[in-house]
């Protein structure tokens, strides 16, 4: 049975909705800017960080974000979600983790992987569109994404998630 990203976030969206939780406070977004790469990379403008936190109706989030644009074409874009605020999110990433697989084809991959013992996906995309993305769920709580937009430049979104401290932002969740 070929298992797709699609199938797993069905599942956990499923799982979401069937329980009840609480929402908690979010990290406002300018600590998770604290977190977020601090590396360069050759070819690459580092941006500016941005951010936002906001609250409505009793749930609240809070996101940092960062762009590198590459000269030629291509950006990669870092953001870091804190989703303690909507507790069917949080109760969808803490099932992330429990589900490992790995599928190919002729345009690319998709499979699970550990980033500093945190899960997550990889996916890269060689069609006409070119993409890359790796996705990590810290602490059941926040969510790490970094996406490759006109390229499919896994190396560099590797270099940039390994270089972050997602033990640091674990922290946070206590």
């Amino acid at each position: 049975m070929k298992v797709t990203r699609k199938v797993v976030l069905l599942s956990l969206l499923c799982v979401a909705f069937v329980g009840t939780a609480v929402a908690q406070n979010v990290v406002n977004f300018k600590q998770l800017q604290g977190f977020m790469p601090k590396a360069d990379l050759a070819g690459y403008t580092k941006g500016k960080p941005g951010g936002s936190t906001s609250s409505a109706m009793g749930m609240s989030s809070s996101e940092a974000t960062l762009n590198y644009e590459k000269s030629g074409g291509g950006t990669i874009e870092v953001k870091i979600s804190d989703t303690a605020g909507v507790p069917m999110a949080a109760m969808g990433l803490s099932m992330m983790g429990m589900t490992e697989y790995e599928n190919e084809t002729e345009n690319g991959y998709d499979k699970t992987i550990k980033v500093q013992g945190f899960p997550g996906t990889e996916k890269v995309d060689r069609s006409e569109s070119k993409s890359a993305e790796i996705s990590v769920v810290v602490a059941k709580r926040f969510m790490v994404e970094l996406r490759c937009v006109d390229c499919d430049d896994i190396a560099s979104l590797k270099k940039l998630v390994e270089g972050m401290d997602l033990a640091g932002l674990a922290k946070l969740a206590k």
